[in-house]
């Protein structure tokens, strides 16, 4: 068993007071020990010596389409309808596996190189299943903790058979379920899926005991489509359903009526927050201070880089901050430790899962720090990274990712997307 001592940094442990000048000791894939400096151990395998910066939790992206990383900077002024329609579903239906695999990749070295141990991939393309094998041996070439909720759509543009929904769900969990990734049910949006797929695919989620994942409640123009449709608001409609559980993950969540809270409040279900790209798109502002006034449990995505145009979750965290606050008008609307709470998987404290990131905060944005969990939501960027460990494997060091070619990947991403937008036809 290997050992790791990250030593003489701030230590944000979120299960305690944070100890300014401390030390963490990861044993195999586990958290064995963390405290003030005082009382680290003498050494171990390796010891990463961190002054002026802030080690903390893992950051968890729970929702991102990695496909759209070739899509960067084309929807900047478009509401989601127009964005889906004149960006979105053409450059998906261009791509090929080869696409898909570079894009998830760079991705994926994205996410890393910000401080994300682990992340949520709603799965668009499935065009065949070599697009979504494409996405699955990337991730495994990456180590990221890799949950791909298989998207799907059975209604409108883009519908796929009932029978192959099913069939591509079963090879999925059969296949790759396991060492590290889970697959999930993505439903996409309510508009796009069947009351009877709903049900059925919720079904497979129980006995397979996977997250339910899909949008929700985006914006007021899908709720009107639902509302059309059968008279029934999104969280209501999954209520109806019996499909609104501890397991099911509804992402945005912005236009939902008190009515709805409390059905979510009540099912246990999680919300998943998507601050930039709600803003970024002109969605709206999902009522979360109220929603975690009622003890409804919160996660924060990126979102594809499609309508966010970075994975960047340490810049996501002072988005989330601010537009509580203003859209609350209450400046004590979320404070940095309960974005971190929103942000991260867990805590450091003996017994954990040694999911742990180093934050630089010696750079003229940070310094002077009088409190590190401020410095880290208001001040540093997914630039700071130095250090990530997922599982005890160091998988970033000195902002360097261990065993990728960057550079020869970025260079592979940028041929193959502008190669994507021409047969595409979007630029």
């Amino acid at each position: 068993m290997t050992s790791i001592l990250l030593k003489n940094c701030a230590v944000i442990t979120l299960a305690g007071p944070i100890h300014d000048s401390g030390f963490v000791l990861i044993e195999g894939d586990r958290i064995a020990a963390v405290g003030p400096l005082s009382q680290a151990p003498a050494g171990a395998d390796t010891v990463i010596d961190a002054p002026q910066m802030a080690a903390l939790p893992g950051l968890v992206n729970a929702h991102t389409h990695l496909s759209q990383s070739f899509v960067r900077g084309l929807a900047d002024e478009k509401p989601l309808a127009a964005w889906l329609r004149e960006v979105i579903w053409p450059v998906q239906a261009a791509m090929t596996p080869e696409d898909v695999y570079l894009a998830t990749l760079l991705g994926l070295v994205e996410n890393l190189t910000c401080g994300v141990t682990a992340l949520t991939e709603h799965h668009k393309i499935t065009t065949s299943p070599a697009h979504t094998d494409a996405v699955l041996q990337a991730a495994s070439e990456i180590g990221l903790g890799f949950t791909l909720a298989y998207g799907w759509v059975d209604l409108g543009s883009g519908a796929q058979p009932t029978d192959t929904i099913l069939a591509e769900l079963d090879r999925l969990h059969a296949e790759y379920h396991g060492d590290g990734l889970q697959i999930a049910v993505g439903p996409m949006a309510p508009w796009r899926c069947s009351d009877a797929l709903m049900r059925e695919t919720f079904a497979r989620a129980e006995v397979w005991d996977a997250p339910f994942h899909l949008h929700t409640a985006e914006t007021r123009a899908e709720v009107d489509l639902m509302l059309a449709r059968n008279g029934l608001r999104h969280v209501e409609w999954l209520n109806e359903l019996s499909v609104l559980a501890p397991r099911t993950q509804l992402v945005h969540s912005v236009w939902i009526s008190e009515h709805e809270q409390m059905l979510i409040e009540r099912s246990g279900a999680r919300v998943v927050h998507c601050a930039t790209s709600n803003m970024i798109l002109g969605s709206g502002v999902a009522p979360i201070p109220a929603l975690r006034a009622r003890g409804i449990p919160i996660s924060l995505g990126a979102d594809g880089s499609g309508s966010n145009n970075n994975q960047d979750m340490v810049e996501l965290l002072k988005v989330t901050a601010l537009l509580a606050k203003v859209g609350t008008l209450d400046a004590n609307a979320l404070n940095p430790a309960d974005v971190l709470r929103m942000a991260t998987a867990g805590t450091l404290e003996a017994g954990a899962r040694a999911d742990v990131i180093l934050i630089d905060l010696n750079t003229p944005r940070s310094q002077p720090v009088h409190n590190a969990a401020s410095a880290v939501v208001y001040t540093a960027s997914g630039a700071d990274v130095d250090t990530v460990i997922v599982g005890g494997r160091v998988l970033l060091r000195n902002k360097q990712v261990i065993g990728v070619d960057v550079a020869a990947l970025l260079e592979r991403c940028r041929v193959a997307a502008k190669d994507l937008m021409r047969r595409a036809g979007v630029v």
